[in-house]
């Protein structure tokens, strides 16, 4: 009798199952329409039908045909998903004005200027009155302690995107579980406390161990203690949370799967001194890994982190015959399958990134490696989930340590006696504080080490570099080609397990490789797995890097000078003016371009003073620049500055008062008169998304002259101020802009903003990004 572990059929099942993984996030991911979908589920019933006619006289064929009909039915399932309508979303309602929101609260505070995390489910505004979904994040400096489950009101001045600076409240933390705004300036009643449930009980748990931890344990050594021992989020310092994320070590204060990874092992090491049966193990695990994750909140994130790690380590703790690849890719198969939203999730991402990092890489990259196990397993385990997860941490916190493996293999052995000694002490301490003090005092020493090793190591000269713009595009493409890796890659490692009698009918267990998974055939399936995983990257990276065929314009943050980058429907870069300073273009240019973007095909000036010109100094050597638009007779300064993109392969021409096409998108030309004397213009771009008016230098009066000469043609969604924000009366009545954008530094005098318009600076707010759409121009961060 032979079990169907390492059969044919279950290589195929296991690859099946890492094709519907990708597929389905593929399908979501590229914005497959529902038409293709149902064209490929059709085709996979029809395969279907076909595996069930001919099963018995061509099986392989059959197992082939059931693989690809799997994968077509999750390009369905993925495309469906995008069908689904986001109406009624908080996103809509961004810098939309003071707002009043009915929400239920999903995460406690204990008051006295703390946040809280609601979903809201009613929006009331000067324009809207209506149901919407979302979580949002509060925050205030007196907010009334609640519970989750309490349905509250919250009063917000307006509500803005999260930001993308790393950090406790930036968009990549706080995407991760479920938040799509953050309230300003708000305040929050309660309108009704909610039953007993066990959100409530674990909210109650929290609180009992933050009071007992935060009376014994100065910070932050206690917000540390909190977040290592169970995933209970605690703000930090800025100069503590810094050097950790620098190093590579935040992922030790929030719920990971190799913390859960941790946990399991500590188990496994007590069952084994216990002389506890496999079974007995499983269940202890279990029970316990429920109790760690409900503590620390039982957020989506934890609860992907225990489902990944579980996967990972069910071969060690439920048996020899379970391989953890194709348990890992049957997970992400069945949370994609329930929600394809996941792919494009950093924390899903990591999760199953950095465990397939560590399944396929640990193991070879310890055994080459000599010394004491005890530091380089956990550098092992590090440079393989680190070395898997790069695009993901580059594009979600814009950092990636160079020190990490160092830092990881210095501080993961500590971590175990940190859960178990102040984890003990917290909950002895939540009980009888006397009992809890010496543990905690014992934990709070080893993590004091521990902020001190990632201090040390961050003040090293190259210990990590920060990343620009990482497109998302990349992140999915790797997503996609290691899903089929592992997939393939499980398929060869899996085992068939014969059954055997003696003449005396005893059992025999033999266990063998299937004929496929020889030595020969392993290269072959390796180097196939490999180009199979290539080609589904690829293509998944093509298609979803091409161009949403929408307006984006982003207004850079240079400093008081304009710089305004715009990127047409075709995906064409074109640079409006540079600032003054060459250095803080090319680091703003670099936040917001992928890394491989080094040209830009139209540069715009719209004047000629150093304000505008004076940073486009930096472009030769770095950026391509195709074509440089600019009046006549400028100041010897700015000639010299277009002189220099003219020698390095640019061509000029002066774009007085005339209106070209290019990149699919109507530029324009606003002359004026000048009351600088120096040659100058507005710029007016336009598609079928949006309008942008930018406004260069020109004063109150010069727009005054813009609308007497061009009227209504001036109308746009978006206009970008001269530096200081002077808008005339005239111009807003004539352009009735939804948004102004003004270049500033940071502590500049601002002129007051105008009522009833969005006032946004780049001083404040940073770099300010719009996107095209059925109503045009409109803020995304």
């Amino acid at each position: 009798m032979t079990r169907l572990v390492g059969s044919p059929a279950g290589r195929w099942v296991a690859a099946a199952t890492g094709g519907f993984a990708a597929s389905c996030g593929a399908g979501y991911a590229l914005g497959a329409p529902l038409g293709v979908g149902s064209c490929a589920l059709l085709v996979g019933l029809i395969l279907t039908v076909i595996c069930v006619v001919v099963r018995r006289s061509h099986a392989r064929f059959a197992m082939v045909a059931v693989a690809v009909a799997v994968s077509l039915t999750g390009v369905w399932r993925g495309a469906a998903a995008v069908e689904v309508p986001g109406k009624g979303t908080l996103d809509g309602h961004l810098g939309s004005g003071p707002v009043a929101l009915v929400a239920t609260v999903r995460t406690a505070t204990s008051g006295g200027g703390s946040d809280a995390i609601v979903d809201a489910s009613h929006l009331t505004a000067a324009d809207a009155d209506s149901s919407v979904s979302g979580g949002l994040l509060v925050t205030g400096t007196n907010l009334p302690a609640v519970a989750p489950g309490d349905r509250v009101q919250v009063d917000a001045s307006a509500l803005r995107a999260p930001s993308r600076q790393p950090g406790p409240q930036s968009e990549a933390t706080l995407e991760r579980q479920g938040v799509v705004a953050v309230a300003v300036a708000s305040q929050m009643s309660v309108l009704q406390h909610g039953g007993p449930s066990i959100p409530r009980a674990v909210a109650a748990i929290q609180a009992r161990l933050v009071a007992a931890v935060d009376g014994v344990l100065p910070q932050p050594a206690a917000a540390l203690l909190l977040g290592i021992a169970f995933g209970i989020h605690q703000p930090l310092a800025p100069d503590i949370r810094a050097p950790l994320q620098q190093a590579g070590l935040i992922h030790i204060v929030v719920v990971s799967g190799l913390k859960v990874v941790m946990l399991l092992g500590l188990i496994t090491a007590l069952g084994r001194a216990l002389a506890w049966s496999p079974r007995r193990t499983v269940v202890v695990a279990a029970l316990l890994v429920m109790l760690y994750v409900l503590a620390s909140g039982a957020g989506p994130a934890a609860i992907r982190s225990a489902l990944m790690a579980g996967a990972a380590l069910l071969a060690r703790t439920g048996g020899r015959r379970v391989d953890p690849l194709p348990a890992l890719t049957l997970v992400a198969a069945l949370m994609l399958g329930i929600d394809p939203r996941l792919v494009l999730d950093p924390g899903f991402q990591l999760s199953f990134l950095g465990t397939t990092g560590i399944l396929l890489l640990a193991e070879p990259i310890s055994a080459r490696i000599p010394g004491p196990r005890l530091l380089v397993e956990p550098f092992a385990v590090t440079l393989a989930a680190q070395a898997a997860t790069v695009p993901v941490m580059a594009g979600t916190f814009g950092v990636i340590s160079i020190v990490g493996p160092v830092a990881n293999a210095l501080v993961l052995p500590l971590l175990p006696a940190i859960i178990v000694v102040g984890g003990g002490g917290a909950i002895f301490s939540a009980a009888l504080p006397v009992v809890g003090w010496l543990p905690l005092h014992l934990a709070g020493v080893v993590i004091s080490g521990i902020v001190l090793v990632a201090r040390g190591l961050t003040a090293l000269p190259g210990s990590s570099f920060q990343v620009g713009s990482w497109p998302a595009s990349w992140s999915i493409a790797e997503l996609s080609g290691l899903i089929v890796v592992a997939a393939l890659a499980a398929a060869t490692r899996l085992r068939s397990t014969e059954v055997l009698r003696d003449p005396a009918g005893a059992p025999i267990v033999r266990s063998s490789r299937s004929s496929s998974c020889l030595p020969g055939r392993r290269r072959t399936w390796a180097a196939g797995a490999g180009v199979a995983g290539l080609l589904a990257a690829a293509l998944t990276g093509a298609v979803a890097s091409r161009p949403d065929g929408e307006l984006h314009a982003t207004v850079l943050d240079v400093g008081s000078g304009p710089a305004v980058l715009v990127q047409t429907a075709d995906g064409s870069l074109a640079l409006i003016d540079g600032g003054a300073s060459p250095a803080r273009l090319q680091q703003a240019l670099g936040r917001v371009l992928p890394p491989l973007a080094h040209r830009l095909g139209l540069v715009v000036l719209t004047g000629g003073n150093k304000a505008a010109a004076a940073g486009l100094t930096g472009l030769p050597g770095s950026y391509d620049v195709g074509l440089v638009l600019v009046r006549a007779g400028l100041a010897p300064g700015a000639s010299k500055v277009v002189d220099a993109l003219q020698a390095a392969g640019a061509d000029v021409l002066d774009p007085a008062g005339k209106a070209w096409t290019w990149g699919g998108a109507a530029w324009r030309c606003l002359d004026f008169s000048a009351m600088s004397g120096s040659p100058t213009c507005a710029l007016l771009v336009a598609d079928r998304s949006g309008r942008l008016l930018v406004l260069g230098d020109a004063g109150t009066a010069d727009q005054e002259e813009l609308c007497a000469t061009y009227a209504s043609s001036l109308a746009a969604d978006v206009v970008v101020t001269p530096p200081g924000g002077a808008v005339s009366p005239l111009l807003l009545t004539v352009v009735r802009a939804g948004a102004l954008a003004v270049p500033s530094a940071k502590g500049d005098h601002v002129a007051p903003a105008p009522s009833g318009v969005r006032f946004d600076e780049t001083g404040a707010n940073g770099d300010l990004s719009f996107v095209g759409g059925k109503n045009g121009l409109h803020e995304v961060t």
